[in-house]
């Protein structure tokens, strides 16, 4: 089955830079109180007061590793017999495959549980429930995730790291691990064309800045005068720019406070 992802993503972005070749010299400027940040096309993508800088996040590009996770059956009873419980669960769950109508999480359209059910027959081994198991995962045409046997477990892989982290409800007594934790992809190509659809500028693999910062706008609580709010902005830099290292390095510095001169944080020239 062809499976969409839907990642969470910005919804009220202030302000997006895509710097493919940057230059720490001139695409990022801190200046008399006031920061600057370019973009490919040189046009000044974000300005900002460095007095309304909150906080940010800096996340190198990963592809993102895809969620495995362990449910080791061996303590699971089974009694038997017919007097015994011959029927059993397991429920998959994934935050980000898209589902029919279109949404993801943020919009409360999560894709609807996998659930497999199970008998066994009246002298029952555990390696026999744990097979049932992975027959009925590996034969669904609509699982975003495979299932394998390592001992008496069922290992559940994610088919990508886009699924988000797997969530597992197993019989009574089953213990879940996580096998290999989930990484979340950042600064694919995927990942940007959601905020600049069909952009020319987007190519490759890229590193992410997200920016917190405070924003003025006009609203109707206020009349004739503007209202903060806490905003957003993102910054692209492409990993293979050989300017990308040295901007990183400098804009950095100038979100964690420790750029110099100062300064030029404090509106006024350097002296």
């Amino acid at each position: 089955m062809s499976v969409n992802y839907k990642l969470p993503r910005v919804q009220e972005l202030d302000g997006l830079s895509i710097l493919n070749t940057p230059t720490a010299a001139t695409d990022v400027v801190l200046d008399n109180g006031s920061l600057t940040i370019k973009d490919a096309t040189g046009a000044s993508a974000i300005v900002l007061k460095a007095s309304d800088l909150l906080g940010f996040r800096y996340n190198a590009y990963t592809a993102g590793t895809p969620n495995v996770v362990d449910v080791e059956l061996a303590a699971v009873v089974l009694t038997p017999g017919l007097a015994g419980q011959t029927i059993f669960a397991l429920t998959v769950s994934a935050p980000y495959v898209q589902n029919f109508f279109g949404g993801g999480q943020e919009t409360r359209a999560v894709y609807i549980p996998r659930t497999y059910t199970v008998s066994i027959d009246t002298n029952p081994t555990t390696a026999e429930l744990r097979d049932a198991f992975i027959a009925r995962i590996n034969s669904d045409p609509s699982a975003y995730f495979t299932a394998s046997a390592v001992g008496t477990k069922v290992r559940i892989t994610s088919v990508s790291a886009l699924t988000g982290q797997l969530f597992v409800e197993a019989p009574a007594l089953s213990v879940i691990t996580q096998a290999t934790a989930w990484v979340a992809p950042v600064g694919t190509t995927t990942e940007i064309l959601r905020y600049v659809p069909n952009s020319t500028l987007v190519s490759g693999t890229y590193n992410r800045y997200i920016i917190l910062h405070r924003s003025v706008i006009r609203h109707n609580a206020v009349s004739g005068l503007g209202v903060i709010r806490n905003a957003t902005s993102l910054v692209y830099l492409n990993t293979a720019g050989a300017g990308t290292a040295a901007t990183v390095t400098k804009l950095t510095s100038v979100l964690d406070g420790s750029y110099t001169p100062v300064a030029d944080y404090l509106g006024c020239p350097a002296v």
